[in-house]
C-alpha cells in the first residue's frame, strides 16, 4: 500500500467506480451502443419458407405368408404354465414367505375368552389352552394372527381374575 496506484488497480478490476479507458482495465458494468450498427435490421428477417407438399397416398403393405403350426395341448395340463425364470417353486424373491391367512386358533382364542365373560371362565379356560396352542403353531408357519393368540390368552387371564374376583367378594358379603 505505499504506492497509490495499487489499490486503485484492484478496485478498478473488479468492478469499482471509476475505470477509465485510458486506465486499460475493464469495468464489469457492460457498455452499450449508443446507436444501432448499420450492418443489422430492427427486426430479425426469416427466409420465406415453400409451402409443406403432400405426401404421397398410404399403400398398404403387401402381408407375408407365415405357415401356422397347430397348437398341441398335453392331456395333464390343461393350460400352458408360465416359466419359473430361474426361481424354485414357492420361492418369493422379495421378502420372506407369503403369509398364508389368520391362524384359525387365534380366532378361536380371542372368541372363547371374551365368551368366558359370559359363561363363568369356562370360556376362558378355553380361550387361554387356543391361544398358547395358535402361539406355537406361529411359531412353526408364515401366518398373521399372533396378536389375537395374545389378546385371547390375555383376555382370558383377565376373565378367570375377573370371575375369581367376583366369587371372592359375594363370599365376603354372603359371610357377614
Amino acid at each position: 500500500m505505499t504506492n497509490p496506484g495499487d489499490s486503485d488497480e484492484w478496485w478498478k478490476q473488479y468492478g469499482g467506480e471509476g475505470v477509465s479507458p485510458e486506465s486499460g482495465a475493464q469495468s464489469s458494468v457492460p457498455q452499450y451502443p449508443t446507436s444501432e450498427p448499420s450492418g443489422y435490421p430492427s427486426a430479425p428477417q426469416y427466409p420465406q419458407q415453400q409451402p409443406p407438399q403432400q405426401p404421397p397416398p398410404y399403400q398398404q403393405p403387401s402381408q407375408p405368408q407365415y405357415q401356422q403350426q397347430p397348437y398341441q395341448q398335453s392331456p395333464s395340463q390343461p393350460y400352458p404354465q408360465q416359466p419359473n425364470y430361474g426361481y424354485p417353486s414357492g420361492y418369493q424373491p422379495y421378502g420372506g414367505p407369503v403369509v398364508q391367512g389368520t391362524n384359525g386358533l387365534a380366532i378361536g382364542a380371542l372368541v372363547a375368552s371374551l365368551l368366558g365373560f359370559c359363561t363363568c371362565a369356562v370360556g376362558s379356560i378355553v380361550g387361554i389352552i387356543l391361544g398358547v396352542l395358535a402361539l406355537n403353531q406361529l411359531k412353526e408357519r408364515p401366518q398373521d394372527g399372533r396378536g389375537m393368540a395374545l389378546a385371547g390368552i390375555w383376555v382370558g387371564v383377565g376373565g378367570i381374575v375377573s370371575v375369581a374376583i367376583y366369587f371372592v367378594v359375594l363370599l365376603a358379603n354372603n359371610s357377614t
